[in-house]
């Protein structure tokens, strides 16, 4: 059996790749980006409970903590990929884990929001190395007729990580505090234990991901050369700025869902008389909702993606995305029962978007320099999160908290039209 013929269940993985080197992987999305989105989800709580901000400040501080962190990753994430080309992704991926992990133990202890400025930047140094190697083995690590489903099988395991934000991550405050911990203290003791989590999974990177950099990294070139081939390429590909373009659409999606979401759902349970631990659980149980159903249609979505030419599946990512998005405009009540369609609509259109965006930048990207042009397609993504914060955040407060779903979903309605122009390839 060579090398080519390996594969982890229907996933077929490319030339060098082992079933453990793509098992490890899997569970370091499970736990790696559920760990990175927690930080945001658990803002609200920190918000409340160590710095006692008032609600009617909440969505602008929110929307500035992931603007500032997302500046790091604007100018970070192309430098990131080329670093990894050089090194290695699981050197890079490393680093980034012990950032998250030295970060979490500093979150429990801001009393203030330039305390909680300085944690989030340090943070975002963590997330950034995560999200870019993520993205980066999920291109290194299949074979090509194997994306999509590569694809739908790490957003299962993001969606999964994503509801253990939900129905544990987000209740660990809770259950601090029911065993006699003030609130504050609950709080340190759930964001200590997301640190253990951290050590747990760089354990599993230095044992289970292939080590050293890409055997068709480029040689001889400056940094600098190097950088200007992510740009190069977006230039001269349309389906590559296509997925550049996808990226800056598909990462906001995620952080209105992370942010504004859990944020708006909070706040209303406070506002119907609930603690901020109770309303916390809620929000949590509602976001539990959305990524389940992300979870559910990531497969399907993948099997799509290896199916029909990438760019028609983008096209159709975005479509649906816009209408999950456009939909929550018009919800009356935040925790009333129109959420649950809106939740399950929401969570289709959300990893729509991220499956088809990431395979097809896989399929595109050239592979003596995909560190480089991953590296810009998170520059992409860092900058539609900086958007979307920066406008949605003022929005939320001044507006509607609706209004960053609202805005979101143009931008998706948008990039769907653009779809329709973007020349065709075969998938194989």
């Amino acid at each position: 059996m060579t090398d080519q013929a390996l594969r982890v269940g229907p996933i077929l993985l490319a030339d060098g790749i082992r079933p453990r080197h793509a098992v490890s992987f899997l569970f370091a999305a499970f736990l790696g980006v559920s760990l990175t989105t927690l930080i945001s989800a658990i803002q609200p709580y920190v918000l409340n409970v160590n710095i006692g901000l008032p609600v009617a400040e909440q969505g602008r501080v929110s929307g500035q903590m992931v603007f500032y962190g997302e500046l790091v990753l604007l100018f970070g994430s192309s430098l990131i990929g080329v670093w990894s080309d050089r090194t290695g992704r699981r050197t890079v991926f490393i680093v980034g884990i012990t950032i998250l992990a030295i970060g979490y133990l500093a979150y429990g202890y801001v009393d203030s929001v330039m305390a909680l400025t300085t944690v989030r930047v340090f943070l975002a140094l963590g997330i950034a190395a995560i999200n870019v190697m993520v993205a980066a083995l999920m291109v290194d690590y299949p074979a090509e007729a194997s994306r999509g489903k590569l694809a739908g099988a790490t957003g299962m395991a993001i969606g999964l990580g994503a509801i253990m934000i939900g129905v544990v991550f987000l209740q660990l405050p809770t259950v601090y505090a029911e065993s006699g911990r003030d609130a504050l203290t609950a709080g340190r003791l759930a964001l200590f234990t997301m640190a253990g989590l951290c050590a747990l999974l760089g354990i599993v990177l230095r044992a289970g991901l292939k080590g050293g950099p890409p055997p068709n990294r480029p040689r001889g070139e400056s940094l600098w050369a190097q950088l200007a081939q992510g740009i190069r390429a977006g230039r001269e590909n349309p389906r590559i700025l296509l997925a550049y373009l996808c990226a800056f659409v598909a990462r906001a999606d995620l952080v209105v869902v992370g942010t504004f979401y859990t944020l708006w759902l909070t706040q209303a349970g406070v506002a119907q008389g609930m603690s901020p631990e109770q309303a916390a659980g809620v929000a949590g149980r509602f976001f539990a909702l959305v990524m389940s159903c992300a979870l559910f249609w990531a497969p399907v979505m993948g099997w799509l993606n290896d199916r029909v030419d990438r760019v028609v599946a983008m096209g159709l990512a975005m479509c649906l995305a816009g209408i999950g998005y456009i939909g929550m405009w018009f919800i009356p009540d935040p925790l009333g029962g129109w959420m649950y369609p809106a939740g399950v609509m929401l969570g289709i259109g959300q990893m729509s978007a991220v499956t088809a965006s990431q395979t097809l930048i896989g399929q595109e990207a050239p592979p003596a320099y995909r560190g480089s042009v991953v590296g810009m397609f998170s520059f992409f993504g860092a900058a539609g999160i900086l958007f979307i914060t920066s406008v949605g955040g003022r929005m939320y407060d001044a507006v509607d908290p609706a209004a960053p779903f609202l805005l979101i979903g143009v931008v998706n309605t948008a990039l769907f039209v653009w779809a329709l122009r973007v020349p065709r390839k075969n998938n194989s």
